[in-house]
């Protein structure tokens, strides 16, 4: 079945990858920057054709007659007043004594701090850099232009992150700006090993992708499989960190998300100083890091910022949730249609009078309640907040309470639904809670029809399909399958910050430590005997 399934999903149109020939699509892939300014300014206008944002502007430099030059920008991609007050003002201003001729590439570098790399001969270049908001400079008798990096696209201020709430911790949630990103992860991770290496993926598009990684902890192999993967998507366009994402994870088909996402830039940071890899998408607020662990999607940052004993009891909470979100109503199910001789002789009672009145069958009482709960929930997400609010409570009071009073449910599903919607909304991941809604249909159908023996076996045939899977080739269920000692207590407890000397040897392939193991203890012993000395001082 797996396997008809990637056939469809891979299934090729012989006709989608022939090239349109009758497009009417400018090329400009060997095209060269020529030395006549007219003949720049015309290549451009036939390139871009149809841009009613695009401003040429023709200057002269020095207010020299001889001397002309042109700039070349989008509208609204760069202030008017930058351009006027830091651009023009001091190409077209008179000076008495020159450092470099006005007419050379030497002056408007010299005027502009213009750095080599930023000067191009060829027009792909050219005008990939008009595209993305900067402003080029083409001066009569130069076959060069310079891009002049003076970019400020419309973009939205730091705000806290709305689907990860915060608690306590910092409040910085990314945002749609590239840079902006890389400058809140470069202001936590202040080091020199702190790598960003910055590709292009779309061919309209030509969305911006980063690669952040810590250079003397990451694991090597797996930064060179990420550039591999990378490398090898060709897609039209990159709109969202999720389309990364279907390309490059290791199962496109897999339930359960191998590959993490956030908007917080101090989870990004935390997980680069732990080895891994963080890939920054241009024009998203998410941030998606790899290699994932299972595990990975139940701890929150929030737990670094409790003391680390009520910090475990709330990671205790979310395994437990997740197995209740999970199972509950497949158990449910089963216990009532097929093990009532579990069920306590009062509650039996109580059970058989809720369902009295109910027309259906149990199994079909489930599948429709769970089904309305996610129609709810699903409205509630898509509709304004205020309204979304007022919607929640009206399906899950009074729809709720009138379905009951009708013999449409009974008592107990209502119950049952219930427990398992709050204890789904306990998973911190959005990720991770998404996921569950489809292995718990699968396990409420088979616990109504094979009962618990049924249960238990789509219980281990679905945990051996989590040990089975890998995230850039790390086992997904680690530390738990395979095994590994060391590592294990950080699956059962938040450890205390002090107690981790070392970092995941499965994660960054060597040992990599992040303290010396006796710096706590030494450092408490220096202030005992600090304080000794200072009292025998006074005596």
């Amino acid at each position: 079945m797996l396997n008809f399934l990637k056939t469809i999903f891979s299934l090729k149109d012989e006709n989608s990858y022939k090239p349109n020939k009758n497009a009417n699509t400018p090329q400009c892939e060997n095209t060269k920057v020529s030395n006549i300014l007219q003949d720049n300014k015309i290549t451009i206008q036939n390139i871009l054709n149809n841009f009613s944002d695009l401003i040429i502007r023709e200057v002269k430099i020095t207010n020299n007659p001889k001397y002309s030059a042109i700039f070349v920008y989008l509208n609204n991609m760069i202030e008017t007043v930058l351009i006027e007050e830091s651009i023009i003002e001091k190409l077209t201003n008179k000076r008495e004594e020159y450092t470099y001729s006005p007419w050379t590439k030497e002056y408007s570098k010299y005027l502009f701090g213009v750095r080599d790399e930023d000067v191009h001969i060829d027009m792909n270049k050219v005008i990939n850099s008009i595209l993305s908001g900067k402003l080029i400079l083409f001066i009569d008798g130069l076959n060069e232009a310079m891009v002049i990096n003076v970019t400020k696209p419309p973009a939205r201020s730091i705000e806290e992150p709305q689907v990860e709430t915060v608690i306590r911790g910092p409040r910085e949630g990314f945002t749609e700006s590239m840079t902006t990103n890389m400058t809140l992860i470069r202001k936590k991770i202040k080091s020199v090993n702190l790598k960003m290496e910055t590709l292009k993926i779309g061919r309209e598009t030509k969305t911006d992708i980063t690669i952040a990684y810590l250079s003397n902890i990451a694991n090597y192999k797996i930064i060179n499989e990420i550039r591999e993967r990378l490398n090898k998507v060709d897609i039209d366009s990159v709109i969202a960190a999720n389309y990364i994402k279907e390309y490059i994870e290791d199962d496109p088909l897999s339930i359960f998300p191998t590959i993490f996402s956030t908007e917080r830039a101090d989870v990004v940071a935390s997980k680069i100083l732990e080895g891994r890899i963080a890939i920054i998408t241009d024009g998203t607020p998410l941030v998606i890091t790899v290699p994932s662990l299972f595990i990975e999607f139940f701890m929150s940052n929030e737990d670094y910022y409790l003391k680390f004993i009520p910090a475990t009891i709330n990671r205790w909470i979310r395994y437990l949730s997740f197995i209740i979100t999970l199972t509950l109503p497949g158990i449910y199910l089963a216990i009532t249609t097929f093990h009532q001789e579990v069920i306590p002789r009062a509650l039996l009672i109580t059970f058989i009078k809720a369902r009295s009145r109910v027309p259906y069958s149990a199994l079909l009482e489930s599948l429709l309640m769970l089904l309305m709960y996610e129609i709810l929930r699903e409205a509630g997400v898509r509709m304004p907040r205020s309204v979304g609010q007022a919607m929640s409570v009206v399906g899950a009071l009074v729809l709720g309470q009138a379905a009951v009073e009708a013999g449409i449910v009974s008592t107990p599903m209502v119950i049952v639904v219930s427990a398992t919607a709050i204890c789904s909304f306990a998973i911190p991941a959005t990720d991770m809670y998404a996921a569950v809604t489809a292995p718990r249909f699968i396990l409420l159908i088979i616990g109504g029809t094979f009962g618990l023996l049924g249960l238990t076996c789509g219980i281990i045939i679905l945990f051996m399909t989590l040990i089975s899977q890998r995230s850039f080739g790390i086992p997904y269920m680690a530390p738990l399958a395979p095994f590994i000692s060391k590592e294990f207590p950080d699956l059962l407890i938040r450890r205390p910050i002090w107690a981790k000397s070392k970092r995941s040897w499965l994660i960054t392939g060597k040992s990599s430590i992040k303290r010396k193991p006796e710096s706590r203890i030494k450092s408490i012993k220096e202030e005992q005997a600090k304080a000794m000395e200072e009292r025998e001082s006074k005596e």
